[in-house]
């Protein structure tokens, strides 16, 4: 931050962000460092030490190592790919700084030493790539400091200068600048941020993650591969779930798409936290930094990409996916200001859909837009569940009120209209509102009920529509300077 005195009376400063003293596009909250895979001439392990970062626990303990070697004998005995990179996510987390660039050595080669099945002469993984996504230190103490002075605020004593309740918390091990914490930890370790980014080819994975000190160790596989198995592989999933009908095919990647995709989301996600923390956009209409806006957009913002990271996750799990994706729906229109109809327009999904191939380079597209792709054609069948239209030949819905044509909706805004219509319903059917019961009772009429199962993945669509556009969000953030 670079500031200067306002006001030396009322005790002022003027406040802005190194990016915006500096006149730079990038504030380098975050950065990607490719370590080893497609389009590098030698790996770059021996690196790894300066992103190592600091200590923020001790030796590793018997429990832990006791927890390595159990997953360790599990990988062995089942031969399974879940089992070994397990063992691997644990290995790298577990690694001393000093160790970082040796394991990471390690995890790559073992990648790259799978064969397929029924083929050992081919190599399961030959573009398996690794990337270091560091986070600096200021990402963590911008968004920190929005909790600090909420502290301040809400703290008479502190405010009025006495630190003997902070210093006491402190003595006594307790809390002391906590506000919103826990909803805030996503950019500590960045993983709450490359969740939906990772699992943008569910049911598919292309590549895993582990968390250090100073980010995210992500290792590709370079190529994506089945997330799930036909038969429940856990006993919880023996309860009646409703899942997909049909299989989803993998996309076909070329070799650097999963590092360029890294590679983009890392750029996207370092202006986005520009954005998210910048004082300047969560001040009142006088210029006056508001901390608890701050705070509100923060974890609206990270409870969108958690949300998100859950859906893809759901798969199995029709019910869990569409209540999740109703309230990324409803937090998308929080941050963006645009209402769940118009998302659900197929209209407005096809023109994002537009943009999106305009910002999004070729290679790194390929991992990146077939999710969103999926969620266009999912839109567009949802009007052929209004069977009624088409049985009748009709281009329309008729709103029905005591037998009476009250409107006529096209199949498009029908279709926008009955998905908000489910989303209301997550309180229960029907409606109270003596002008919508007539429309509400006519969607239910005309249409099947079945969803199909990429819809959900609207969301992911319109969240890659806001890593493409901050400047949009840091208007809609900024309201004019209202704070409620």
């Amino acid at each position: 931050m670079h500031a200067r005195e306002r006001d030396r009376t009322s005790g002022t400063w003027a406040v802005k962000t190194e990016e915006q003293h500096l006149r730079r596009v990038l504030p380098g909250l975050v950065e990607v460092h490719p370590i080893a895979g497609p389009g590098q001439a030698q790996p770059l392990f021996d690196r790894m030490d300066k992103f190592a970062g600091p200590r923020l626990r001790g030796p590793v303990t018997q429990r832990e190592k006791d927890a390595l070697d159990e997953r360790t004998e599990r990988a062995v005995a089942s031969n399974e790919l879940v089992d070994a990179f397990n063992v691997y996510t644990l290995q790298t987390m577990l690694a001393d700084q000093a160790q970082l660039p040796e394991m990471a050595e390690h995890v790559y080669d073992e990648l790259r030493s799978f064969r397929l099945p029924g083929d050992p002469a081919e190599q399961a993984f030959p573009h398996a790539s690794v990337h270091v996504v560091w986070r600096r230190e200021e990402l963590v103490r911008r968004i920190k400091m929005a909790g600090v002075l909420v502290r301040v605020e809400h703290d008479a004593q502190l405010a009025a200068g006495d630190l003997k309740g902070v210093q006491d918390a402190h003595a006594a091990d307790d809390l002391v600048f906590s506000s919103s914490e826990s909803l805030l930890r996503g950019a500590m370790f960045l993983d709450a941020y490359f969740g939906p980014l990772l699992g943008a080819l569910s049911p598919a994975i292309w590549g895993f993650h582990t968390a250090r000190e100073i980010g995210l160790v992500v290792y590709s596989l370079g190529r994506p591969i089945a997330g799930t198995k036909g038969e429940a592989a856990e006993l919880l999933q023996l309860l009646p779930t409703t899942g997909p009908c049909e299989s989803v095919r993998n996309p076909h990647v070329e070799p650097r798409s999963c590092s360029e995709a890294i590679e983009w989301w890392a750029t996207r996600l370092d202006r986005l936290f520009g954005v998210l923390t910048n004082p300047a956009v969560f001040t009142d209409q006088e210029d006056h930094y508001v901390p608890i806006k701050h705070i509100q957009a923060v974890s609206s913002a990270e409870q969108l990409f958690r949300r998100i990271t859950s859906l893809q996750g759901a798969h199995r799990d029709e019910v869990a996916q569409r209540v999740l994706f109703f309230s990324s729906l409803d937090m998308l229109e929080r941050l963006v200001g645009r209402d769940i109809e118009s998302y659900c327009t197929l209209r407005v999904a096809e023109a994002t859909l537009q943009h999106l191939r305009t910002e999004i380079p070729s290679a790194a597209a390929q991992l990146l837009l077939p999710p969103a792709e999926r969620a266009v054609t999912a839109l567009r069948e949802l009007q052929d569940g209004f069977y009624l239209a088409r049985q009748l030949g009709k281009s329309e819905i008729e709103v029905l009120d005591h037998g009476t044509v009250v409107a006529q909706m096209s199949l498009d805004k029908a279709a926008a209209a009955y998905v908000k219509m489910l989303r209301n319903a997550t309180h229960g059917f029907g409606t109270r509102k003596a002008g919508q019961v007539a429309y509400a009772n006519s969607l239910l009429a005309h249409h099947n009920g079945v969803l199909p199962h990429d819809l959900v993945l609207l969301a992911y669509l319109y969240l890659l529509d806001v890593l493409t556009k901050p400047d949009v969000l840091a208007r809609r953030l900024y309201r004019q300077g209202r704070v409620d």
